[in-house]
């Protein structure tokens, strides 16, 4: 008997302890234009952090938001946090930006690469959190695109200049 107080009551406070800080990461893969959700459900009293890895194949702007999703029920609150952040972080682990749970930040010009948004916390409720995240991505064009835009328009304002003179 004194055998497995010494074997399960050590297993026990292990297993209890390694679920006070759960470590994850999600592959997003390759961001498309568009709006690009995530989403995370946390145990009650859980402290966490979630890694959100993603890749841009072309120069993009993009803005980043996080909201957290709070359930009561009789003044009892189900779901919830008590603290929820979020970051940016490039592939080296060079901070970019970052805000609490219902902010946001821009960028205007994010290089093609490699990304990755921490989300971290404690949740609060009884049944634990719930929140949700969006990555709004578009293109920036490149100078060359510009450039040969402002040439396609200049080509076509000397046609119609061509045609008006020969009226």
């Amino acid at each position: 008997m004194n055998i497995l107080k010494n074997v399960l009551v050590p297993a026990a406070f292990l297993v209890a302890a390694s679920s006070v800080y759960a470590a994850d990461v999600v592959d997003l893969g390759e961001l498309n234009a568009g709006i690009n959700t995530y989403t995370g459900t946390v145990a009650a009293n859980t402290t966490f952090s979630t890694d959100y890895t993603f890749s841009l194949a072309d120069v993009s702007s993009g803005i980043f938001s996080l909201s957290q999703l709070p359930l009561s029920n009789g003044g009892i609150s189900v779901l919830d946090f008590s603290s929820l952040t979020f970051n940016l972080y490039s592939s080296a682990d060079t901070w970019l930006a970052g805000s609490v749970a219902g902010g946001e930040f821009t960028f205007n010009s994010l290089a093609a690469g490699d990304y990755y948004i921490t989300v971290a916390g404690t949740s609060s409720g009884v049944a634990g959190g719930i929140y949700s995240g969006a990555i709004n991505v578009a293109a920036v064009p490149e100078p060359s695109s510009v450039a040969m835009l402002m040439i396609g328009f200049a080509a076509l304002g000397a046609v119609a200049r061509r045609r008006r003179n020969k009226l």
